[in-house]
């Protein structure tokens, strides 16, 4: 862990929380961002996964989620930390 890195993670059980908190993401799109979170989540996500995990969704293409949302989702997260 670097000197600026944080040591608080997100779990399983607050990730879905605050993907609830986000209304404009549909049912399916939060079970398509769980499942793209599901290899970081399992042993609690930091802030440095939870962003290398946001480039890799904003170069996907063909997923179900926009810019706008897959922005609104960072800034969701990052209020954890």
């Amino acid at each position: 862990m670097g000197f600026f890195s944080s040591s608080k993670k997100i779990y399983r059980d607050d990730f879905k929380k605050t993907l609830r908190k986000i209304p404009q993401l549909s049912p399916n799109e939060r079970h398509y961002v769980e499942g793209v979170f599901s290899d970081s989540l399992k042993d609690g996500l930091s802030e440095y996964e939870m962003k290398k995990e946001i480039s890799r969704l904003k170069r996907v293409s063909g997923d179900p989620l926009d810019s706008f949302e897959i922005d609104k989702l960072k800034k969701k997260l990052l209020e954890h930390f």
